[in-house]
């Protein structure tokens, strides 16, 4: 018979204990609050620009780069300021691509024409806006469709419009009243009472917060964001100025950060967004705050589509396209969650620039249009990806 003395004696190996099992995922979902916090996108967008810089010589941080990149990027963050509500209620617009579409051809059309005043064409590209944002409102909050399907018809439905507005050419003839909103700059003394204006601003939310800690960590965020103004307006001054684009989405970016953070309004898109159930019973009217979160997306879109427009001054068959991916992808890079209840503003324009960064760098390195769309694919993915692993606590798989 064998002794049983050395399986006696072998020590018995012990199980982890709780703690140590959620340690190794407590960590990795702090690490991933880290890199979605607005110090973490400031690293990576002056990676990117550190790593663009040395591939291209230098080109990608010159004056008259910088100032172009800045233009393209508030185009996409006026869009993604929008999405931010959208997606913090829960929801989803993929029509916003081909809405600009439409409504860059009906600017265009009206422009082309002679028969209006350029305050037609501003109230028409606001005015489509508001239109579109009643219909996928209505779908949604009123039909109960979900977002995904009913924006993706109008994405279907709104590029189909257009093309069948313009013939599938590009329509030009845009007034210099039109172009002042995307090819305007800011300099001299405006651009300096601008960003006196923006300190001032940018200081206010500090008054009611009475919380030390708090009050520093809103000091610290201002100051980040006045500072990143600052310092695009210095490198683009010496080129032409703050370019008109970048300080429409900025006053706009504004308002919605004052509307999110210090209203009931904002309370209630957060609340809707985290817990519906819980929302619907304290007696918020969900359908009110989803056809608004609407509306507003279309808002800003159509002021998307006057930047656009008035930078390219034509109308190409193309325009908007991927637009709605782009948006998302800033949104979820920013730190807001496809689950809702989350998102900052500070967030998404970061999100913006890191992605209009991506873009802007591989077009200077003459990448193909093809592998640029790859990479903006495995962009979003990961993004989304890093947005699942936050909410399962940073566990890289699911148990089958």
């Amino acid at each position: 018979m064998k002794s049983n003395t050395a399986e006696t004696n072998t020590p018995a190996i012990a199980a982890p204990s709780p703690e140590a099992k959620a340690a190794a995922p407590n960590r990795a979902s702090s690490i991933i609050s880290v890199a979605r916090s607005a110090a973490g996108l400031l690293v990576a967008v002056a990676l990117v620009w550190i790593a663009f810089s040395f591939l291209t010589d230098g080109v990608f941080v010159s004056d008259r780069n910088v100032t172009n990149l800045m233009r393209q990027t508030a185009i996409t963050a006026m869009v993604a300021l929008g999405m931010l509500v959208v997606v913090a209620q829960g929801e989803i617009d993929l029509s916003v691509g081909s809405f600009m579409s439409l409504c860059v051809t009906v600017v265009a059309l009206l422009e082309a024409s002679h028969l209006v005043s350029p305050w037609v064409t501003v109230a028409a590209a606001v005015g489509m806006g508001v239109l579109v944002g009643v219909w996928n409102g209505t779908w949604v909050a009123r039909f109960g469709l979900p977002s995904f399907v009913a924006t993706l018809g109008g994405l279907m439905l709104f590029r189909g419009i257009a093309l069948a507005l313009s013939g599938g050419r590009t329509i030009s003839g845009i007034s210099d009243d039109i172009r002042f909103f995307g090819d305007a700059f800011l300099s001299g003394p405006v651009l300096w009472a601008f960003l006196g204006i923006a300190a001032v601003i940018s200081l206010l939310p500090l008054r009611n917060l009475k919380n030390r800690h708090r009050r520093r960590q809103a000091l610290v965020r201002a100051a980040l964001g006045f500072a990143s103004v600052a310092l695009l307006s210095w490198s683009t001054l010496s080129y032409l100025g703050l370019p008109m684009p970048v300080a429409i989405t900025l006053v706009a970016a504004a308002i919605l950060s004052w509307l999110l953070t210090n209203t009931v309004w904002g309370r209630h898109v957060y609340a809707v967004g985290g817990n519906r159930a819980a929302a619907r019973s304290a007696g918020i009217p969900i359908t009110k705050h989803l056809m608004t979160s609407f509306i507003l997306i279309g808002v800003l879109t159509g002021l998307g589509t006057l930047m656009f427009v008035g930078r390219l001054g034509s109308a190409p068959p193309e325009s908007g396209l991927f637009l709605e991916l782009n948006a998302i992808a800033a949104v979820v890079i920013g730190g807001a969650s496809l689950y809702g209840g989350t998102g900052t503003v500070s967030g998404i324009l970061l999100g913006a620039l890191l992605m209009q960064s991506l873009s802007n760098g591989l077009s200077l390195l003459n990448v193909p249009t093809a592998y640029q769309n790859i990479v903006s694919g495995i962009v979003l993915m990961l993004a989304v990806y890093v947005d699942v692993l936050s909410k399962r606590g940073g566990k890289l798989f699911v148990r089958p």
